[in-house]
Order: structure tokens, then sequence, then C-alpha cells
């Protein structure tokens, strides 16, 4: 019986591998099972080092989750609300008579902004959620050893941590009509 109480490799494999999981939740709970099961003491060392840095990734990674989930949501619900906006004055006559401001163009406007600005919080917490999984895939597939490695992941996670890029783009944008 391992560390984690699986008694074979096919309770491991259940436990291990469920189709409703985060791809980091799975890869952090294939990285724990190797860890769990390496007999030789020097490689489970190494093994244990790659997990630190696993989780570490895998920490960024559920909170990318869980945001991206959240402004995915929002993103939805506002949405909705600016596709059947124009039909709920219609639908709401009598209350839409007397509070005129529902039907101001400033409150569609500002509905319609909110819908595009949970979209595009939704966009960036998606690309770095998915950024920092397939860094947990090179971190756990790799053959680099353990302090190269850790050094190419904290150059990689200080790109992830700056947050939005809009300097990048605007910097883009400006060196091409230089040319």
């Amino acid at each position: 019986m391992s560390d984690r109480g699986f008694p074979d490799r096919e309770a491991a494999f259940h436990e291990i591998y469920k189709p409703n999981q985060m791809t980091a939740q799975l890869l952090i709970k294939y990285a724990r099972y190797a860890v769990d099961t390496e007999t030789d003491p020097v490689q489970k060392r190494r093994a244990e080092e790659r997990f630190l840095l696993l989780y570490d990734l895998y920490i960024k990674a559920r909170s990318y989750g869980i945001l991206n989930k959240t402004f995915f949501w929002l993103s939805l619900v506002t949405s909705l609300l600016v596709l059947f906006w124009p039909s709920l004055s219609v639908v709401f006559g009598d209350v839409t008579e007397r509070q005129e401001w529902i039907k101001s163009a400033v409150v569609q406007t500002t509905v319609t902004g909110v819908a595009a600005l949970n979209y595009a919080f939704y966009s960036q917490y998606k690309s770095r959620q998915t950024y920092a999984e397939n860094l947990m895939r090179h971190a756990l597939f790799s053959k680099e050893d353990v302090p190269t490695l850790s050094a190419r992941l904290a150059d990689e996670i200080s790109k992830i941590d700056k947050g939005f890029s809009f300097g990048l783009t605007t910097k883009r944008e400006d060196e091409g009509k230089a040319g």
C-alpha cells in the first residue's frame, strides 16, 4: 500500500484518471503517485524535488482555473443579458415605463461593456491556466535535472505573473507602424 492509501495499481488508476478534473489535477495526482511508488532513495528524492516544482505550478493553474470558471459564468450571464436586454423592455413594459433609465442607451452600453470585460478576464485567465498546465507537462516529463528545470520554470512563472500585457500589444503595433 502506498502513502496515498492505494492498495494496488487498479485503485491508483481509478483515483488518478478521472475525466471531470482539470489537467493540472491529473498531472499532480500522477506525479504524487510516482513519488509514492518510487523505491530507489536517490530517484525518490529527485521525484520529490520535481513534485515540489509541479506543485508550485499546480497552485497557479488551480488559481487561474478558479478565476477562469468564475469569469466564464459571469461572461455567460452578462452575454445573455446583452442578448435579451431589448426584449426585457417589451416583456416588462409596465416596469420599464416607470423606470425610463432601464431603456437608456447608457445602461445598455454599460451592460455590453461589462459582458465584454468579463469575457476578456475569462480569456486572460484561461490562457494563463493553460500555460501553467503546459509548464506542468514540461516539468513532469522533461529529462532536465531539477536545478536547471527550476531556473527555466522560474523565468516562465515570472512571465505568467506579469498580468495583462497591454504594453506588449501596444509596442508591437508601434513597431509595425515605424517600419
